[in-house]
């Protein structure tokens, strides 16, 4: 975690130094006060006559010292205090850009893993912590630290037995209460913010099905699953704030311990007469001077130690959402293609999801330019292999090949120009219809955007829209045969070699299959294709068919090979259309 702030942190180094000299300086100048009171009752007590800042003491000459410190420390803390909270916050600010943008890219199956609501809140509720910690906690701590450098070094300038006595007596206490806190707080925070991901996690289910939840009244179902979460998040702020405050009994037990230290050795000093009355003033003064800066810098560890927290947990997602996807000239050259003719290469293919073997032993080769179909009854595999081919997926064994190259080895760009996924979930953003079409070609012109709805079908549609592509769509709007229209018109915008397509007609009604089917073979011709199908009479149309069975491939062949053959195919086909095996017009098939 370290290393990635600290790469953010190098090129701010400048800002950083030059804040920690000004704010030395702006301490340095908040020691005038004590000294000038110090020499003032050593002036009263007839001490000492004449002093280099104050001279002899007149008034006029004290105040306009005083006032020249005020405002000399004033603006010289609001210009550190500024520049590090400016550093702090371009490298926040960076780490806020990489973690949404790894929220963003996640595979499927790393996403999968974490949960919708471990995303959402690392990208969120971490990142305002860290945040709201870098414009307040930070730049006061640095303040504080500053100033109790400084400070101390003027009290052992007044006499080594101030500082000794300071050190000896309150440093053990702030180190054993310290030490305490960071035993008992960092576990707190990181399971509070583990529940709360929890929390998010269910809310999230909810909003998303929230459809189904009315239809079967299950309002009680999500209450009672955001009970735990709840209260272990109540739970867990109380513990927090107990360690918070045994912080705060521990810095006031030091402060009362080192005022009585300081106070017995201004006594024996003064007894001896190796010190003067202005001088253990100052040094009094100088102590008490010390309760803001210390309390201050304990006191923000607790918002500091909550930020670590999610620092950490930002840097992690950063570090998830960027394996794989960095694109060097070493990943590159290990990626790169062997010749320009796109083909799809699966060996001993075996993926498993914890103990459960979804996918054994699969292995194909898809000539370039073939249409293939994967079919078979539900939890056959067919959408897993699909969705290893397309590079969201990562097999537990075996190897994939797409125009030669490793999909999951490619950066998620690259990726994508080699094969595209068409899931059955596909989204249209609140945005104009050139927005969402120039997702897949930022760079097209108005020509291949109108070439693209051309071949799914929309161009009509699109031409009678009032202001054309620049149109506000949204995906209520649009509906869901258009939704997915549009996302073939993406793919045929970004032009991969190979089509991933996961039951595009699967959820059509029974006008609007024949559109998609349409629609899906303009986009996949001249391109290697496969697609998952549930209408078997869309598989009729492929060039070949591989039928699964218990996560392996049990049939390969064309449509007529396999009827002939009267296996397993047959028997799906059997099943779809009673009126005859040779038919290929009836209901879907399983």
């Amino acid at each position: 975690m370290l290393g990635a702030v600290g790469r953010r942190l190098r090129p701010q180094l400048p800002r950083v130094v030059g804040s920690l000299l000004v704010l030395l300086a702006s301490a340095g100048c908040g020691l005038v006060m004590p000294l000038v009171l110090g020499v003032v009752v050593d002036a009263v007590t007839g001490k000492v006559s004449h002093h280099p800042l104050i001279g002899d003491g007149d008034p006029w000459r004290v105040l306009a010292v005083l006032l020249v410190a005020l405002v000399l420390g004033s603006a010289l803390n609001g210009v550190g205090t500024a520049w590090s909270a400016g550093a702090a916050d371009r490298v926040v600010a960076s780490l806020r850009e990489d973690a949404v943008g790894a929220a963003l890219t996640l595979d499927q199956e790393r996403a999968e893993a974490l949960g919708s609501g471990e995303v959402v809140s690392r990208s969120s509720d971490d990142v305002a912590a860290v945040t709201s910690a870098v414009n307040t906690a930070l730049p006061s701590a640095i303040a504080a630290v500053t100033g109790v450098v400084v400070t101390v070094a003027g009290m052992a300038g007044i006499h080594w037995a101030f500082a000794l006595v300071l050190v000896v007596v309150t440093v053990p206490v702030y180190a054993w209460t310290v030490r305490r806190y960071l035993r008992q707080a960092p576990p707190l925070y990181r399971a509070e913010r583990a529940q709360r991901a929890a929390r998010a996690g269910v809310v999230l289910d909810a909003v998303r099905g929230g459809s189904v939840v009315r239809r079967f009244r299950a309002e009680g179902f999500v209450r009672r699953r955001l009970v735990v979460p709840s209260w272990l998040v109540s739970r867990l702020v109380v513990l927090t704030q107990i360690a918070t405050t045994r912080l705060f009994g521990g810095v006031n037990l030091a402060e009362f311990l080192g005022l009585a230290a300081l106070l017995g050795t201004t006594f024996v000093l003064l007894g001896t007469g190796a010190e003067t009355l202005g001088a253990a003033t100052t040094a009094v003064l100088f102590f008490l001077r010390l309760y803001d800066p210390i309390g201050t810098a304990l006191m923000m560890l607790d918002q500091l130690q909550s930020a670590y927290t999610s620092l950490g947990r930002i840097v992690a997602l950063v570090g998830i959402g960027g394996d794989g996807h960095r694109e060097d000239d070493a990943a590159r050259a290990v990626c790169a293609p062997p010749g320009p003719v796109p083909a799809v290469v699966v060996r001993e293919l075996d993926v498993a999801y914890g103990t459960r073997r979804a996918v054994t032993g699969v292995s194909c080769e898809v000539a370039p330019g073939t249409n293939v179909a994967l079919v078979g009854a539900s939890g056959a595999g067919k959408s897993t292999v699909a969705a290893v081919v397309a590079g969201v997926r990562t097999p537990t064994r075996g190897s994939v090949r797409v125009a030669g190259r490793d999909p999951h080895a490619l950066p998620p760009a690259e990726r994508g120009r080699v094969v595209a996924l068409v899931s059955q979930e596909n989204h249209v953003f609140s945005a104009t219809l050139r927005e969402n079409l120039t997702l897949a070609a930022p760079a097209a012109a108005d020509d291949a955007l109108w070439d693209a709805l051309r071949a799914v079908g929309l161009a009509a549609w699109a031409g009678q829209l009032r202001e054309g592509l620049d149109t506000p769509v949204t995906h209520e709007g649009l509906g869901d045969l258009r939704c997915q229209l549009l996302a073939l018109a993406r793919v045929a915008l970004l032009a991969p070699d190979v089509v991933v397509l996961d039951e595009p007609v699967s959820r059509a009604a029974r006008g609007e299959a024949e559109v998609l089917a349409r629609a899906v073979a303009a986009v996949c011709r001249e391109r290697t294709a496969i697609t998952v199908i549930h209408h078997l009479d869309q598989a009729a149309r492929c060039d070949r068919v591989l039928v699964m069975e218990g996560g392996a491939v049990v049939e390969d062949g064309t449509h007529e090979q396999l009827l002939r053959r009267g296996g397993r195919y047959t028997e799906l086909w059997t099943a779809s259309h009673p009126e005859g095996p040779g038919s290929q017009s009836g209901e879907p098939g399983p």
